[in-house]
């Protein structure tokens, strides 16, 4: 239930407009009831056909008798609170009962009939604002929240990403928020409606005749408990329905991603079957859910029999009795009084199942926001905008988890300006370090400075400007190539310094035939470019914002020799300059580099030049003949 205490925090920012809709809410719900009352005297005076004497024959003398016996009513009482006492008030209203049998019936009909077009008007007045609030409300709400997420999502490490899918992310981000906006916000404040309705029809029925309305309400216990009873069902059901439907979309996500994959393997077959599946038990669970929602209707409606009947039988009898003091037109009111009453209580137990489900989707809200992002800004943090000298790790281990370790007792320095190689298999670590060098991941044990200032004392915002990083995959958006070679900077830079960038990646000579030139958009996952031109794409990116140090993390190992060239062109320029950390499978790529750190599973077995390691480095010598000598 803390979960929904978080939500209604983020709704109460907007108190004016829950006030005005609960005030809104109170006057809807008394001009209903005070509709209702307009029966009695519709059908107690207008259409009675037992009249006394005829004393007022128009408005005017109507008006001033009824005003004379309200006058002595409010001017009687002794306080407020004798307003309100039966004993009291019941000889007044006697009074004006007497004022309106002597009244002609036409006229008495007329001004029945005006009252109740501008009660039905004022309360629709009401209605109308009540709802436009609440709207607004629930719209913010959803709002917030979607902001709120999506925020903790963006500043979450690559470790979190690494342990939850997309697609359950997709999920919690549009269809949970969605549901806590529908089924929870716009149902509680239906609530509130509906409890207000309730209260006013309940103090009109018991105005009425307080006896008969206590019996009226005998069964509402039983029913009750039988509407909580499928609440839990509902709700059991409704956390199975989101972890499948978050299941979906994951998989639907993954395939979809790769269906090139799925083609050249001829695996559609399969593929469909294992979605097949996901659907099906999403299916079950959801049937099982609606089974139980659907009890709801039925219940409720048989709850409103049983007391509708109890009422006719009870109420019946005692206007049949001459001497019971209850008129026709009194136990019409209360009928309608008490079938009024039965609408919003079969409304608040649908909403009690929509609130269930929506139980469900703010806890699976939460379990992200309550999530501990670990990368973040220390407290002191320092700001650094530049890169003065060296980057040194001292004594550096890391493991993604507690079972395997991925780097151990790493010893490095890399000096300012300095192009310096990272070598080995796959899986020896090399990626990893870059990763701990911009703080993707922090280290488990040692420590990595920049200037001698560690890398958790500095701001992480001006830690990663220090980095422009070009992966193996190009990464691109579907947007503007100049919006995407922006990107790289979080300064605003004009047309020129994009073009300046692309000319330095050797990126200009196809971008400017495109169609719009640098204002082409580019299709889902740049599907309109070559994969050297994507690369080249990249470095633009990299260098737009003008960084000190540049991370290439196997740039040219997915392209074709000719695409290779032109890239590694790009990368020679682009790191004019520049401190430069490259990760390369192809060891051509790196021969001139300053110094080649060769690392084996996780620890570094070598530096020095190519030549130094060519003719020292059993591990160098090994990958060098496995790339030249083959």
């Amino acid at each position: 239930m803390k979960n929904l205490g978080k939500i209604y925090r983020i709704t109460l920012a907007r108190w004016g407009n829950i006030l005005l809709g609960l005030l809104c809410s109170l006057g809807f719900a008394v001009f209903s009831g005070v509709s209702i009352l307009m029966v009695i005297p519709l059908l107690d005076n207008v259409f009675s056909g037992n009249k006394t004497a005829i004393q007022y024959h128009n408005f005017t003398e109507f008006r001033l008798a009824a005003g004379e016996v309200i006058s002595g009513f409010i001017s009687g009482a002794s306080g407020f609170k004798e307003l309100f006492n039966a004993e009291y008030y019941q000889p007044w209203l006697d009074k004006l009962n007497l004022s309106m049998q002597q009244a002609d019936p036409v006229m008495l009909l007329w001004m029945v009939s005006i009252a109740f077009i501008v009660l039905t008007i004022i309360k629709n007045i009401f209605f109308y604002g009540q709802n436009s609030s609440f709207a607004y409300l629930q719209g913010y709400t959803v709002r917030e929240m979607r902001n709120q997420l999506y925020h903790k999502y963006i500043y979450q490490s690559l470790a979190f990403f690494n342990k939850n899918r997309v697609g359950d992310s997709i999920v919690r981000m549009m269809n949970d928020i969605e549901i806590v906006g529908t089924m929870f916000i716009d149902a509680f404040f239906k609530s509130l409606q509906n409890i207000l309705l309730i209260v006013v029809y309940m103090i009109t029925a018991m105005s009425i005749n307080m006896r008969l309305f206590l019996i009226s309400i005998i069964i509402l216990p039983l029913f009750s408990w039988l509407i909580s009873l499928l609440g839990n069902k509902i709700k059991k059901y409704a956390k199975r329905i989101q972890a499948k439907i978050s299941q979906m979309f994951s998989y639907v996500e993954e395939m979809l991603s790769s269906i090139r994959i799925v083609k050249a393997f001829a695996r559609e077959k399969r593929e469909f079957e294992r979605f097949s599946e996901i659907n099906d038990q999403h299916f079950h669970f959801w049937f099982r859910s609606r089974l139980y929602g659907l009890i709801n209707v039925p219940l409720a409606e048989l709850n409103s029999t049983l007391i509708g009947g109890l009422v006719l039988i009870i109420g019946g009898r005692l206007v049949l009795t001459p001497d019971s003091g209850f008129s026709f037109g009194s136990f019409m009111a209360f009928l309608f009084a008490i079938f009024s009453m039965l609408h919003p209580v079969k409304q608040l137990t649908t909403t009690y199942a929509s609130l269930r489900k929506a139980l469900v989707s703010a806890d699976r809200i939460y379990e992200i926001m309550d999530e501990h992002t670990d990368i973040t800004d220390t407290p002191g943090a320092i700001e650094k905008k530049t890169f003065e000298s060296q980057i040194e790790f001292t004594g550096v281990s890391f493991s993604y988890n507690s079972n395997k370790t991925v780097l151990n007792d790493i010893n490095l320095k890399i000096t300012r300006g300095e192009k310096v190689a990272l070598v080995g298999s796959s899986g020896s670590g090399k990626t990893t370090i870059t990763n701990l060098m911009t703080r993707m991941y922090d280290t488990s044990e040692g420590e990595i400075r920049i200037d001698g200032i560690p890398l958790q004392n500095i701001k992480l915002s001006d830690l990663r400007l220090l980095f422009g990083t070009v992966t193996q995959e190009s990464i691109l958006f579907s947007d503007t190539v100049y919006n995407n070679i922006a990107y790289g900077s979080l300064q605003k830079i004009d047309m020129a310094r994009a073009q300046e960038a692309a000319r330095i990646a050797n990126a200009d000579e196809f971008i400017s035939p495109l169609p719009d030139g640098y204002n082409t958009r580019l299709d889902t996952k740049a599907a309109n470019l070559s994969g050297g031109q994507k690369q080249r794409l990249c470095i633009a990116r990299a260098i737009a914002g003008d960084p000190p140090i540049l991370i290439f993390d196997e740039a040219t190992s997915a392209l074709d020799t000719e695409a290779e060239l032109k890239v590694q062109q790009a990368i020679e320029q682009a790191t004019q300059a520049r401190t430069v950390v490259m990760i390369a499978h192809r060891l051509s790529t790196i021969l001139n580099s300053d110094r080649i750190v060769v690392l084996d599973a996780g620890k570094i077995v070598g530096i020095g030049t190519h030549q130094e390691l060519l003719n020292s480095n059993e591990r160098y010598q090994t990958l060098y003949r496995l790339q030249f000598e083959l």
